[in-house]
């Protein structure tokens, strides 16, 4: 981690989802291989979807980093509903801009996620997923206390271009803020 920029991590809502689709346009066009969605044709629908998540529910939330009043990184975790899967979450949506990467924003980011998780009853593990065209994000989780535990080869592909996808967990019975 290089500089630390002065940042605000807070919960999303409907009210931000036109930026966070910005922010989730430029993700998805600038690392196609690091998310498993694509770049919608239309950006209005974008939003449209943005707002829709944003509400939130109290199984989802997202979190912004927010530098100078500007979003520069997002996280998502979401708990699935079915009454034998409540025990763990995952992470969705991660992203923090190439211009403030390797000043804290991700870890922040992470923490936050990661509090909410424990927030929930019930939620022993966070899962999540990482591909190999992003090593530095991989470390990030690692540095959290995320451990490998399984790889899906050729998990997506763009063209005749795949890539490898790493299964993460964190075990938050084990977890402990640093």
């Amino acid at each position: 981690m290089d500089i630390a920029i002065p940042c605000t991590i807070r919960r999303l809502n409907p009210d931000d989802a036109e930026e966070w689709a910005k922010l989730r346009r430029e993700a998805l066009e600038s690392h196609p291989f690091a998310f498993g969605s694509s770049v919608p044709d239309e950006f209005r629908s974008l939003v449209e979807t943005s707002s829709e998540r944003l509400k939130g529910s109290e199984d989802s939330a997202y979190f912004g980093a927010f530098a100078n009043d500007v979003i520069v990184g997002t996280i998502g975790i979401h708990r699935d509903g079915s009454a034998k899967r409540r025990h763990k979450c995952g992470i969705v949506a991660m992203f923090v801009r190439d211009r403030n990467r390797r000043s804290g924003i991700g870890e922040l980011l992470m923490k936050a996620a990661i509090q909410h998780a424990r927030s929930w009853d019930g939620v022993e593990q966070v899962l999540l997923v990482v591909n190999d065209v992003a090593p530095e994000a991989k470390r990030l989780y690692e540095r959290n206390g995320f451990r490998t535990w399984g790889l899906e080869p050729r998990s997506l592909r763009l063209a005749d271009r795949y890539t490898d996808a790493t299964h993460m967990i964190l075990d938050l019975r084990e977890w402990q803020d640093t």
